[in-house]
């Protein structure tokens, strides 16, 4: 597990890290299609169904939470400290689901609902700790329904690449965890390996230092 994510860390992330998550998700939230959410309700006579992997401190579920009031969300993190800071986030939604799993290990999928029963399956800031991305990323697509969407946001690694090699060895040894940022289009490749399309895709400007991407798949 990563240990970058535990007590104080875990406590202070939201302080240390604001603005970059200001922008990602705002990137993120303008990649999600909430029509369709909205429309689940009345084709489907049920809540629309949402699951944030790699939920951190539940702020992006707090975020859909206010635009599609009703939804059944759910949510997963590695980390028990962060879940800590998520239930404070959501104390006024009992209801969220949130559970801690490995998300290097396979089947923790297994912990939610029957296959293909998400309609929208987030994940921000967390495929670069992801040892196989593709295998990652095809466990999120069994979770998926036909015609539901997968939102992706990550940081991107950055010219040049010795440099940023330099950087990803300094992580690794802060995090104690691999860690691989992706491109763009190595990102988009791993979801077509997976068995999902991209149906849109967005590079970030977050700062000076942090670019990034964001695409919808499904």
């Amino acid at each position: 597990m990563n240990s970058y994510y535990r007590g104080r860390q875990a406590d202070q992330y939201d302080q240390h890290w604001r603005k970059y998550t200001q922008e990602t998700l705002a990137a993120t939230s303008a990649m999600i299609n909430y029509e369709a959410l909205h429309q689940v309700a009345a084709q489907r006579k049920r809540p629309a169904r949402v699951l944030d992997v790699a939920c951190g401190t539940g702020i992006l579920l707090h975020h859909l939470l206010e635009h599609v009031p009703g939804i059944e969300a759910s949510g997963v993190d590695e980390s028990r400290d962060m879940l800590v800071q998520a239930r404070e986030t959501l104390n006024n939604q009992p209801h969220v689901r949130l559970e801690q799993a490995d998300l290097n290990q396979g089947g923790w999928a297994r912990l939610f609902s029957a296959p293909s029963s998400f309609d929208l399956i987030t994940c921000t800031n967390a495929l670069h700790d992801i040892a196989d991305p593709v295998t990652f990323l095809a466990e999120l697509r069994t979770l998926l329904r036909p015609g539901g969407q997968l939102v992706v946001e990550d940081f991107a690694p950055r010219r040049p690449i010795w440099l940023w090699a330099v950087f990803e060895r300094l992580l690794r040894r802060v995090e104690t965890a691999s860690v691989h940022a992706l491109t763009l289009a190595e990102a988009q490749a791993c979801c077509e390996q997976a068995g999902l399309g991209v149906s849109a895709k967005k590079k970030l400007v977050i700062d000076w230092f942090w670019h990034g991407w964001v695409l919808r798949a499904g």
